[in-house]
């Protein structure tokens, strides 16, 4: 919730998302205070602990939080490690330094600065009702489905809001270099032909030899390539609002009750169209001007009740609304709601086409009007809706319903970790189970989504902690209205698989990479003769637009030379698919757009800012002092 605050703040809010983590900003040390109890303490700040619950919480939710932005990009081995936990302790550290100098400062924000920064969050703004007042119930609800309470949202709203102000000062004192932006820019703008001479593995393949020797000892070599992934069997329970809506049963009478209550959601609004000549009256109109105002829209009604056919002329002629005039006064279809009252009340008043009324006084001015046009309302009959309105109202008290059932399940499945019978008591959720679960996502299918399908709750079900203690999961939303809970039967670890089942793959994967030696080996030999390399057609390279077809170390490489003197060379050792020579012919200086100069700018701005709040921070360690106590054990450190 709290990311949409950052985006519509200044840089104070972007600095606290680089340098304390969301989840800490989200959630607040706080927001973990649950957790606590008598373990031993992972380090003291001013005297305070955080204890090594509070640790493995926030760690679990930043691994969360970074699984769910990198996505299948970073491998959760890569995440859960005894160096994240590290950077983790950090920023919560970092958190709680900040909290003690907002309290020596005696920081505060008023209840006013807190519903204001509320609102600008979109998602909350546009809690309407349809008289356009604030929906409170449902600002509870979409709270709630987060897996907090009002009191508790507004809480951490108004502490990131301290925050900023303890940073603001720090951050407002960065320069900006107009000219190292400029600089940057240029050069990301800057484009550069070239041409490539490729040598490709596929054609070196014929020339690689293997023995039955060399294949087993690149096996006994690579066994970590050779690897049957870790599995889990797993149960888990699913919440869902359409399954709380599924045991909701609403009837007819409910539903009659609804579609007389709110006749207008059933019904299509009588239109009018209609053809005015407008004499404008100034808000600060004298008494004089006004007056002149009406003589003249009077003296042109007698003309058009002398001649009606005259209307769209005269509107041409005299008319002083701009939007209308030229269309001969025609202002279209509208419905009542759409002009205002008086105007409005004039027009659906008439009830004969070509019937002609004014001078009427808006606050706009004087209006002649011509109805031209009628298209009267309809109303749905109830036997049409029925069905729609008993499904609302089912998706309606499901909602509401969903809030509390939301806070159930978080608690059952964290107050009873080593089993789901609370949650299937208290909530008649089905335990399902599922063997050989890996940390790939299944595909999606059609209906409620699968915890299976989902990449956080995986990684979440394969973290250390998960395998290690073989508890319940806390609760994850995997899904708009969709929570799911699980945890690990039993675990299987990733294991080699045996030689004679991947000979064949070893064989190939030894050939590749002979084939790619021989290939560099024949691009570095040529490089030494540039008269023996055969290039392709020129290609236009630019570092702000990646070209597809082109490696990006063939990009940075042609970037990297020195463009003095032209055609210049240089060679690329590209891995599995081979080398390749790039010559550099020609460069393009591009336009450099000011968006381009204000993102380099930008980004330089937030690198200063990043400096000078870590010396604050270390600073302020200083201040209140800061001890680090938890310490991985050795094979933790060799295992991460």
């Amino acid at each position: 919730m709290l990311e949409s605050i950052r985006k519509h703040s200044k840089l104070m809010q972007i600095v606290l998302f680089v340098l304390i983590f969301p989840s800490f900003v989200l959630f607040g040390i706080q927001g973990y205070s649950s957790f606590e109890g008598h373990q031993d303490a992972a380090a003291k700040v001013g005297g305070q602990a955080i204890s090594m619950q509070q640790l493995d919480a926030a760690n679990r939710e930043e691994i969360a939080r970074l699984q769910s932005m990198l996505g299948s990009a970073v491998d959760i081995k890569q995440l859960d490690t005894p160096e994240q936990k590290l950077r983790t302790l950090d920023g919560l550290v970092r958190q709680r330094l900040l909290q003690l100098e907002a309290q020596r400062e005696h920081l505060a924000v008023t209840d006013a600065q807190v519903q204001q920064s509320i609102l600008q969050i979109p998602q909350i703004a546009a809690l309407r009702k349809p008289d356009g007042s604030f929906d409170v119930q449902a600002y509870r609800s979409l709270i709630a489905a987060q897996g907090m309470n009002t009191s508790q949202f507004e809480a951490q709203v108004r502490e990131q809001l301290i925050l900023q102000q303890v940073l603001g000062g720090i951050a407002g004192s960065v320069i900006d270099s107009q000219s190292l932006a400029t600089a940057a820019a240029k050069a990301a703008a800057q484009q550069r032909e070239v041409r490539l001479a490729l040598f490709k593995p596929a054609d070196y393949v014929g020339q690689v030899q293997t023995t039955p020797a060399e294949v087993e000892s690149y096996y006994k070599n690579n066994t970590a390539r050779f690897q049957k992934p870790e599995e889990a069997n797993i149960q888990y329970v699913v919440l869902s609002a359409d399954a709380v809506a599924a045991k909701i049963k609403t009837t007819s009478a409910e539903a009659q009750a609804y579609y007389d209550a709110n006749p207008a959601k059933f019904s299509t609004p009588a239109e009018r169209r209609a053809s005015h000549i407008l004499i404008t009256v100034p808000s600060d109109a004298t008494a004089a001007q006004q007056n002149d105002a009406k003589a003249k829209a009077e003296a042109i009604a007698k003309q058009v009740e002398a001649n009606p056919a005259e209307f769209a002329t005269l509107a041409r002629k005299d008319s002083q609304d701009p939007g209308s005039a030229d269309k001969g006064g025609d202002l279209g279809y509208f419905t009542a709601s759409a002009m205002v009252k008086p105007f409005a009340d004039a027009v659906f008043g008439m009830t004969k086409v070509g019937e002609i009324v004014g001078p009427i006084k808006t606050q706009f001015g004087y209006h002649i009007i011509e109805l031209t046009g009628i298209k009267p309302g309809s109303q749905q009959p109830f036997d049409a809706v029925k069905a729609d309105i008993e499904k609302q109202l089912q998706q309606d008290a499901a909602q509401k319903r969903m809030s509390a059932d939301v806070d159930t399940f978080t608690n059952a499945v964290f107050e009873h970790p080593d089993s789901f019978q609370a949650v299937q008591d208290k909530l008649h959720l089905k335990v399902q189970t599922a063997n050989n679960v890996t940390r790939t996502p299944q595909a999606a299918t059609p209906g409620t989504p699968s915890p299976l399908s989902s990449k956080p709750f995986l990684d979440a079900l394969f973290a250390e902690s998960s395998l290690r203690n073989k508890h319940n999961l806390q609760a994850i939303q995997i899904a708009p209205n969709v929570w799911a809970s699980g945890r690990v039967l039993s675990y299987s670890a990733a294991q080699t698989q045996p030689f004679a089942e991947v000979q064949t793959q070893v064989k190939q994967m030894l050939i590749g990479e002979k084939a790619a030696d021989l290939a560099r080996q024949a691009g570095e030999q040529a490089l030494k003769s540039p008269a023996t390399l055969t290039f392709g057609a020129p290609i236009t390279l630019s570092q702000a637009q990646p070209t597809p077809e082109v490696s990006p170390a063939v990009v940075a490489k042609a970037f990297g030379l020195r463009a003095e003197k032209l055609p210049t060379a240089a060679g690329v050792d590209l891995g599995a698919q081979g080398y390749a020579v790039v010559q550099v012919v020609k460069v393009i200086e591009g336009a450099v757009p000011a968006e381009l100069v204000r993102a380099a700018a930008g980004a330089e701005n937030q690198m200063l800012t990043q400096g000078i709040i870590n010396a604050y921070v270390e600073a302020l360690k200083k201040r209140f002092g800061v001890e680090i106590l938890y310490k991985p054990k050795p094979e933790q450190a060799a295992a991460g």
